[in-house]
């Protein structure tokens, strides 16, 4: 299946493109993708009787099927939003052949399910009570103290709002009996955020994100009922909101003009570091930089979508954008789409869930090294998509059927950017990006540094909140660059193993598009990303995580020589013993196995090379080491010489100011 995929990817890549085909080329990715995704929405639905009204409700199963919780809520909302979607876009017309729904299915299906799943959305919240949920509760946020909860709020409701809106938005006249209700749930859920204080903070437990769908619910609010009582307030709870999501410390005192006022007057507390990276779960995450960005462009799309007269897209929805892509997320964007996540991930491996972060730059910031990254994302999520038999996205997901939801989800949204704000430039090239993205950046705040070079990307973190220290390399060709993949265990990961506690925080240094990690103490080690291809690895061994999983590939061809491995005939690795292939079994819904050795002075990693090649590598390599100094010298395939020399115990001495020798 990954092989199909990987062709099309590699067909789709050598189309000559011109400037508006990319977004029907996304567009048809997307629905074609969302129709072949009905079979497994069809699966999970489930009839649930009648409201106390007598309407038909029905919903779509999570684990905790039709509970009020999120998982329960979310997923059944995310996917009565996608049913109703395709149900409307779908459709085969004469501009579009699309609309090939899976055999046994039919787009009057699509809209009984859509349309009983939003009954049962709405009758489930508290504002209505139409019925309870499956585990005899509503949800839902009030202002209100209705007696019913402890308290008035509940977590992430806003953002299941936006998918009651949209649903009943794309079923039209279809849900007419029910639009009281529906507005019902949103005038409960935007006059609850009148009442409660802007959260911020951003030190391990950021508030951007949530901030991000709180500005979700008071856009839907105020485009369908833009002459309510509570509107104006409403339009200022919006622009609040959204401004206080990617808000630095800086922007206490920015004079600069927004929606109106100064930055500073929206300006409620910080929720990025000065360097506008993003912490959440303790730790610099990748998925949540990124998604603040899908969620203020999913207000700016329910603004259009709902209200036709909106043509308005206000600043306060794209504050800092473009620092967050320039200082961030293009940094660590990769070859087939996927965002590096330096200290790996705590959900689902590959999910690609920056496409509509990627669509919202492409797309609203006219952005051509979004575009480019926008369509080798989705062709990649479109690979993960075949791996399945069932129009699910990904085999073993973390979260069952809400993972599937939230990755419809944003299917649908960048289908729909492309849709409202259509793109009339061509993408940037993959080579011309790299030129642009050479050079070393160490990300001070979070402990982090990356590197780009021809050959390949790489990326070191050290993280406090998760205890864990790990390194990436990730070869610059889309057939490789999911076959060495980020990897936690116990207190380190790739390149420097599993040491019995927590290393001694490293020091970066950055010069060109090379960088050097190294770190005494208990398990001293030095890392040398060089200007080229090798990666040099001094006293931690061979530790590198494989994915062999239908998605990527299920074996790996390893082969053995003389101070040397080869895998897939594509990655070098020279310098170890004893190295083993431990299969580790699923981690994070990808099939994982870990190659080891004992520790060895001096490790060196090679991209897109050739078994031939690392043997040959490996006989130009020297290493020598007299008591704790290590000295390497180690060559490019190209005849590039590299020599390093790191004194241990003298770092250890003076590790606020030590060096090592580069020649």
């Amino acid at each position: 299946m990954w092989r199909l995929g990987f062709t099309l990817f590699c067909l789709l890549a050598m189309l000559p493109v011109f400037a508006g085909e990319t977004d029907s080329r996304i567009q048809e990715g997307c629905m074609q993708s969302l129709l072949r995704f009905m079979q497994y929405a069809k699966s999970i639905y489930v009839d649930a009787g009648v409201n106390s009204r007598g309407d038909s409700v029905g919903y779509f199963k999570a684990w905790s099927a039709g509970e009020s919780n999120e998982d329960g809520v979310r997923t059944n909302t995310d996917l009565a939003m996608v049913v109703a979607f395709v149900n409307k876009y779908g459709l085969p017309s004469a501009e579009k052949q699309t609309g090939i729904l899976p055999a046994g299915i039919t787009f009057e299906e699509l809209q009984t399910m859509a349309l009983r799943a939003l009954r049962y959305a709405y009758s489930t919240h508290r504002s209505n009570r139409l019925m309870t949920c499956t585990d005899g509760k509503y949800w839902g946020s009030s202002p209100e103290d209705d007696g019913y909860r402890d308290k008035r709020h509940q977590w992430e409701s806003s953002l299941w709002t936006l998918s009651v809106a949209l649903a009943s938005g794309f079923l039209g006249d279809k849900a007419r009996d029910g639009k009281d209700f529906v507005k019902n749930v949103l005038v409960s859920e935007c006059d609850y955020l009148l009442m409660r204080e802007v959260p911020t903070g951003y030190q391990g437990d950021t508030k951007a994100e949530e901030n991000g769908w709180e500005a979700n619910v008071l856009a839907c609010g105020c485009a369908l009922y833009p002459d309510h009582e509570h509107a104006e307030r409403w339009r200022e709870a919006l622009n609040r909101y959204a401004f206080n999501c990617y808000t630095v410390a800086a922007d206490a005192q920015d004079t600069t003009m927004i929606e109106g006022r100064m930055a500073k007057d929206w300006f409620v507390g910080q929720n990025l570091y000065d360097d506008f990276t993003l912490q959440n779960h303790s730790y610099f995450h990748t998925s949540y930089q990124n998604v603040v960005m899908q969620e203020q462009a999913e207000s700016i799309l329910a603004l259009h979508l709902l209200n036709s007269s909106f043509t308005h897209i206000n600043r306060t929805l794209t504050w800092h954008w473009q620092e967050v892509w320039d200082q961030v997320l293009a940094q660590l964007s990769l070859v087939d789409g996927e965002m590096a996540m330096p200290n790996g991930n705590d959900w689902s491996m590959f999910l690609f869930d920056q496409l509509p972060a990627y669509a919202a730059m492409a797309t609203i910031m006219r952005n051509p090294d979004a575009l480019m990254l926008e369509s080798r994302c989705l062709q990649s999520l479109l690979s993960r998509q075949q791996t399945t038999t069932d129009g699910s996205y990904m085999l073993n997901s973390d979260i069952g059927p809400r993972r599937m939801g939230v990755t419809a989800h944003r299917v649908m949204m960048t289908w729909l950017m492309h849709e409202l704000f259509p793109t009339d430039f061509l993408p940037s090239t993959w080579d011309d990006f790299v030129a642009r993205h050479l050079e070393a950046k160490e990300f001070a705040s979070q402990h982090v540094v990356r590197g780009m070079s021809k050959d390949r990307f790489t990326c070191f973190s050290w993280s406090k909140g998760l205890k864990n220290c790990t390194g990436i390399i990730v070869p610059n060709t889309v057939e490789a660059s999911k076959i060495m993949i980020p990897y936690k265990q116990g207190f380190g990961g790739n390149l420097i193993g599993e040491p019995e506690r927590m290393v001694e925080q490293p020091a970066f240094i950055t010069k060109g598009n090379e960088w050097v990690a190294f770190a005494g103490g208990s398990h001293p080690f030095c890392i040398w990303s060089t200007p080229g291809n090798a990666v040099i690895v001094l006293n931690c061994g061979v530790n590198m995580a494989l994915s062999m999983d239908p998605f990527t590939s299920e074996e790996r061809h390893i082969h053995y020589g003389d101070g040397w491995i080869s895998i897939d005939n594509t990655i070098g690795i020279v310098g170890g013993k004893e190295v083993k292939l431990d299969k580790k079994g699923v981690v994070n819904s990808i099939n994982t196995a870990v190659l080891s050795s004992e520790k060895a002075d001096a490790v060196v990693y090679y991209s897109n090379v050739t078994q031939q090649q690392t043997s040959q590598l490996a006989g130009l390599m020297q290493v020598s080491r007299d008591g704790d100094i290590i000295k390497v010298k180690a060559e490019d395939p190209d005849g590039t010489v590299y020599r390093i020399e790191y004194d241990m115990q003298h770092r250890h001495a003076r590790k606020t100011t030590e060096r090592q020798i580069i020649e």
